[in-house]
C-alpha cells in the first residue's frame, strides 16, 4: 500500500447520486440505478487503492450543468490530480455531449497535466487506470 506522500489522486466524474435519474443508466443498473453504481464504484476504489491510486467521485448532475461544472471545477482545483476519469454515463448518452464538453475543457484549463482517462462503467474505473498507468499497476 502505497504512503500518503506517494498517494496518486484521480477525479473521476460519474452520474453517481443522479443515475437514477438516468433512463440510460437505469436501464442499464435498475431503477436503483444510484446506489448499484454506487456499490460497483467501491470496488474499483478499493482495487486502485490497493495500487497508490485515491479516487475522489464528484457527481454529475446533466439537469444542473452550471452548478456542476462550478463544483467540479472547484474540485479540480483543490490538489493536483494525476488524472481526470469521465464516466460512460456522461460520454456516452448524446444527451450529455454539452456537460461532458464542459467537463473536458473544464480539465483542459485548469489541470492540463492530468491524464484524461475514460472508464466503461462503475466497475471499470480500476481497468481504466490499469490502461493508463500500467507501470503502477503491475
Amino acid at each position: 500500500m502505497a504512503t500518503a506522500a506517494e498517494t496518486k489522486y484521480i477525479l473521476s466524474a460519474g452520474l453517481g447520486r443522479f443515475a437514477s435519474q438516468d433512463v440510460n443508466a437505469a436501464k442499464n443498473f435498475g431503477p436503483q440505478a444510484s446506489e448499484k453504481t454506487r456499490e460497483l464504484l467501491a470496488l474499483s476504489i478499493a482495487q486502485a487503492r490497493d495500487a497508490g491510486f485515491e479516487i475522489i467521485g464528484e457527481d454529475v448532475d446533466p439537469n444542473e450543468p452550471d452548478d456542476t461544472i462550478k463544483r467540479f471545477s472547484t474540485r479540480l482545483e483543490s490538489r493536483q490530480w494525476v488524472a481526470v476519469n469521465v464516466g460512460f454515463g456522461i460520454r456516452g448518452n448524446k444527451d450529455h455531449t454539452l456537460m461532458f464538453e464542459r467537463i473536458l475543457e473544464a480539465c483542459r484549463t485548469i489541470r492540463p497535466e492530468a491524464k484524461i482517462i475514460f472508464s466503461n462503467g462503475p466497475d471499470e474505473v480500476f481497468t481504466a487506470i490499469k490502461r493508463n498507468f500500467p507501470e503502477n499497476c503491475q
